[in-house]
Parts: structure tokens; C-alpha cells; sequence
């Protein structure tokens, strides 16, 4: 998989910027609701937590809208992954395919369309974004974070189906376990998981559609409310 595994994004202290749960395909309801909230390309800042692929209908438009449009950004989800594998590998296809993956839109697409939308996603998606506000940063990566979020600066080539597939930090806290605090970043923001929104330390889970039918869009101020006091770098 050849991909970045970092990204580091400084907004001017004017710009909005606002931090989205998994989209999945669903295209005309993003950009609904970034209308409703008054999101202007080219000066607001969004960033999508990865998984802007399969089960919805508008697959192409989302990978061209989030790596083609200025100020738009996402990181690297495991639909994408598994759709970076099934353009070339029959046995991963055949699973990307299925219900429960949602990846039967490809077939619709001649393979030199899917090869172009591949490079996109290779070369505009990273595994991790952090946004440094000068006060406060946030980090977005889908699945799970690293105890340290300069961990992803550099990560070890093993790590990264850790970072888009462990559910296990979203499971301790469902379970009103509280995860440790990830050291080096004052927010961590991941989707993934199909539930309701859920904070545990600094980290929250905003990927709430498939569960609530609406796309959790938060600005970054209002992240840090929710993990209610600035965390100490440690």
C-alpha cells in the first residue's frame, strides 16, 4: 500500500475548520449538509475521517471531492485500503464486493477509471492528519491511535492495520473503560464504528450516520468541549 503516513496541515487563525464522520458514498448528503452549516470551499478547512467509500451510490464523486478540492481532506480509511487491493486482487475483490463490504460499485467502472481513483486516493490520503491550530492540535486517523501521537509520524509498516482496523480503543470505551490519554495531541478524532458519537479521554468517535442517519460535522473548538478541558501534552 503506497501511501503517506502523515500529513500536517497549519489553517490561518481565520479559517473554520470542520471534521467529519464516514461518509460512505453518500455524496449529496454531505454536501447538504455542509450547506446547512454554512461550509465555503477554498476558506473553510474539512477533514474526513477516511471510509468516504462503499454502501452509497456516490463513490466516484466522494474521491474526487476530497482529493481534488481545495481545502478538503481525508485520511486513508480500511474501504479504502481494501479498494486499493481489489483492483488487482481477485480473492480481496470478491470480499470488497460483497453486501457487507459495499464495494460492488467498482464493477460498474472500467479498470483504467479505478486505477485513476486509486492514484487519488495513494496520493492525497494519508493514515494520519494532525491540525495544528498554534494553541491546540488535532489529530484524525480512522481506526486507532498510536499511545503517542508523534508514533505516527514514523510508524513501523506493521502498525498500519492497527490504525485502520482495531476497534479495540472504541471498545474500552463503550465499555466505560477509559482508554489512556494519547500523549503529544490534545484531540484525536476516528471514525469506523458505526455507533453514536463517543469521547473517552481525548479521543471521540464521529462516525454516526449509519446509526443516527445524520453525518457528525463538528468544528475544531467544539471538539475540544466535548473532551471538555485541554489535555496536557505529555
Amino acid at each position: 500500500m503506497n501511501v503517506s503516513a502523515h500529513r500536517l496541515i497549519k489553517p490561518s487563525k481565520e479559517q473554520r475548520v470542520f471534521f467529519c464522520g464516514d461518509v460512505h458514498g453518500n455524496y449529496s448528503q454531505l454536501q447538504e449538509q455542509l450547506s446547512e452549516i454554512g461550509f465555503m470551499v477554498s476558506e473553510d478547512i474539512l477533514i474526513l475521517t477516511g471510509d468516504i467509500i462503499d454502501r452509497g451510490t456516490e463513490n466516484k464523486e466522494m474521491i474526487e471531492f476530497a482529493t481534488c478540492t481545495p481545502g478538503v481532506y481525508s485520511v486513508l480509511g480500511n474501504h479504502e485500503s481494501m479498494f486499493l487491493s481489489a483492483i488487482h486482487d481477485e480473492l480481496v475483490r470478491s470480499i470488497y464486493t460483497s453486501a457487507n463490504i459495499g464495494g460492488s460499485w467498482i464493477e460498474q467502472h472500467p479498470h483504467s477509471d479505478l486505477e485513476d481513483m486509486a492514484t487519488l486516493i495513494e496520493n492525497c490520503m494519508p493514515i494520519a492528519i494532525t491540525i495544528d491550530r498554534g494553541d491546540f492540535q488535532i489529530g484524525v486517523i480512522h481506526a486507532a491511535s498510536p499511545p503517542n501521537w508523534q508514533d505516527v509520524i514514523s510508524p513501523k509498516p506493521e502498525d498500519s492495520e492497527y490504525h485502520l482496523w482495531s476497534r479495540e480503543q472504541f471498545v474500552n470505551a463503550k465499555d466505560g473503560v477509559d482508554n489512556d490519554h494519547i500523549g503529544g495531541i490534545d484531540v484525536v478524532v476516528h471514525g469506523h464504528v458505526c455507533s453514536d458519537l463517543t469521547v473517552s479521554g481525548n479521543q471521540v468517535w464521529i462516525d454516526t450516520n449509519w446509526s443516527t442517519g445524520t453525518l457528525s460535522i463538528l468544528e475544531s473548538n467544539e471538539l475540544l468541549e466535548l473532551v471538555r478541558t485541554k489535555p496536557k501534552r505529555l
